[in-house]
Formats: C-alpha cells, structure tokens, sequence
C-alpha cells in the first residue's frame, strides 16, 4: 500500500474520501515511526556489540602490557644489580625511573590476608571490651569505631582496617585491648598475592601523577 506523504486538499473530499484519508495518513504516521524505531533498535544493537567488543579488546591488550611491563621491569631490576656484581635483593615493590626523572614505573606486590577461625574469639571479645567501655558512654562514637576501624565496605572484618585499629589501641594505652589485638594479629594468615604496575609522570608541580588505566577515572 502506497502510503507516502501525499498533498491533499480535504475541504474537496467527500465524507468517505476524507475518512480513507485521514486513514491514508496514520498508516503513513505508523509506517514512518515503525522505520525510526527500526533504524534506532539497529543502531542501538550495533553500538553496544561494538563497544563490548572494544573494551574485551582493550582488556586483552592492558593484559598483555600489563604483563609485559611487569617482565621487563624485573628484567631490568635484576641486571642493575648483575651489573655491580651484586644477587637482587628480595623486595615487594621496586621502581624504574628515567635518567630526567620525570617518569616511573612501580612494580608492586600486595599480599592478601585472611583470619583463621581462631580470630572470631577474640573479635567477639574486642566488640565485648569496646561495648563495654564506650557503648552507654558514647553511642555514637561505638558505632563509628565499629563501621570505620574494623570493617570494609561490605561489613566485613578487615585485616587493613583491624591493623589500623591495633595501632589505634596501643596509642589508648588499654592492656586488655593490647593483649586481644596482639592475639588477633597472630591469626592472621597469607592466602595469596598480586602483582601491581603503575605509572607515573611528574606534574607542572613536579609531583608524581598516576597515569590511571582505570576507564572510569578517564
């Protein structure tokens, strides 16, 4: 059916011509929003297959420089020390660093922690210890220690934010919290390892700037 936009004059149409009109033109109406929506779910469709696909392309390519640069840095690290006839010492972090000064390359390895089973005794006494000398005293204060010192964002207990708190008490000068944190602290146990590479250039204010690869920092 030919419903392409016509010209029509309606004031020389009969009742019925007017109604196969006005009939005429929604189907053209119709048929013209139908295409748009075809063309804008077509479009849709192929902007999001190729922006997946950029971005797995791009994840391969950070992981492959990623590994590369890692390599290289530690190539370059045990030579530095071949070259005065010294063995490498054994470090977590080291960096790479330009004859200007202006640019460098950290090699970073992060352990992770992990509680035993032990560790919940002596938390559920912390949390006794802290509810008693503080909760009636200053509720407020009880539950921000809490929240902030001792857990990460997922109401977890953190081994970081628990070490931090260690420090914390030993400044408070308390016996029986310095004795459950040292406990705690005991149980405590390595689970694994990542390897971190950053990069960085000195600013206009010659301070180190991290040079983010993190797409939502862009």
């Amino acid at each position: 059916m030919n419903t392409e936009t016509q010209t029509v004059d309606l004031s020389t149409l009969t009742a019925d011509q007017l109604q196969a009109e006005l009939k005429r033109r929604q189907l053209a109406e119709n048929e013209k929003a139908l295409k748009a929506k075809k063309v804008y779910e077509s479009d849709n469709e192929d902007f999001i297959i190729n922006a997946v696909s950029k971005a797995k392309q791009l994840r391969r390519e950070l992981d492959e420089f990623k590994k590369i640069t890692i390599k290289q840095a530690n190539d370059l690290y045990i030579r530095m020390y071949h070259l005065e006839g010294k063995e490498p010492k054994e470090v977590k972090t080291f960096s790479r660093i330009n004859k200007a000064g202006d640019m460098k390359v950290t090699v970073d390895m992060q352990e992770r922690f992990a509680f035993t089973d032990e560790a919940e005794v002596h938390i559920d006494a912390i949390q006794d210890i802290f509810k008693n000398k503080f909760q009636d005293r200053n509720k407020g204060f009880y539950r921000v220690w809490e929240k902030t010192m001792m857990r990460n964002g997922k109401g977890e207990f953190d081994p970081k934010l628990l070490a931090k708190a260690r420090t914390e008490v030993r400044e408070l000068g308390d016996d029986e919290l310095i004795s459950r944190f040292d406990k705690l602290d005991e149980c405590q146990t390595v689970i694994g390892s990542s390897l971190y590479c950053r990069i960085y250039a000195r600013d206009d204010k010659n301070k180190w700037q991290d040079i983010s690869l993190n797409f939502s920092s862009l």
